[in-house]
């Protein structure tokens, strides 16, 4: 059996659940892993399991993001034909699935062209201009700013997340700049700290000195 390292491609949780569990790719040389959700495995496989890139058999070198440079993860087909990443589809919000349970094929026709048109600020700090300019990027979900950048990037930079969607079950894909990102934790941390304060600072008095001990220790 194949070592089990690594977490999952789409969402990077290194965790599985009986309900949701990892599963990995028997592909010669491939290291995708991914949740059965994640992917859209409509059944979990009780033998070898192949992602849908080393299924295809298609040779490495054709098998392309069309919304990003990077060849690695978790990819699956488009309705035209070519290869997608399923994170890039997610965080991409023209992107669509034709099929929502298996999540295939990714639909691309409604992705506007100025997305193509725009060029990744992290591929340009890290010196990958001729890649910049590649793929459709997604924009900071930071109201009024411009900053773009690839999905896969802003992936491997730590700087994607879910957020409450408009609807109660909804979640919303949502990625941000490192500057807007950074504020939106501090902001996350401090939220989480005057919820502690709210909730513990009632039982502290004079006489109840372990609950300081917690409340630090929490913060």
């Amino acid at each position: 059996m194949k070592e089990m390292v690594g977490g999952c491609c789409v969402c990077s949780d290194e965790r599985g659940w009986d309900e949701n569990p990892l599963v990995y790719c028997d592909g010669h040389g491939c290291s995708v892993a991914v949740h059965q959700a994640c992917y859209g495995i409509v059944q979990v496989p009780t033998g070898p399991w192949f992602c849908r890139k080393c299924e295809s058999q298609e040779r490495a070198a054709r098998v392309r993001c069309e919304l990003c440079p990077h060849k690695d993860g978790a990819l699956k087909r488009t309705d035209n034909g070519g290869w997608a990443h399923v994170v890039c589809a997610l965080y991409v919000p023209e992107v669509q699935f034709a099929n929502v349970i298996s999540m295939e094929p990714i639909v691309l026709q409604y992705v506007p062209h100025e997305r193509f048109n725009k060029t990744c600020y992290l591929c340009e700090e890290q010196g990958r201009e001729s890649k910049a300019a590649t793929g459709a990027c997604m924009t900071c979900n930071r109201h009024g700013c411009r900053q773009a950048f690839h999905v896969t990037c802003a992936q491997m930079a730590g700087l994607l997340c879910e957020e409450q969607g408009s609807e109660i079950d909804n979640v919303k894909y949502c990625g941000y700049c490192k500057y807007h990102f950074n504020k939106v934790m501090r902001v996350q941390h401090t939220a989480r700290r005057a919820t502690i304060v709210t909730v513990i600072d009632p039982s502290v008095s004079s006489r109840n000195i372990p609950a300081i001990g917690c409340l630090v220790a929490l913060l």
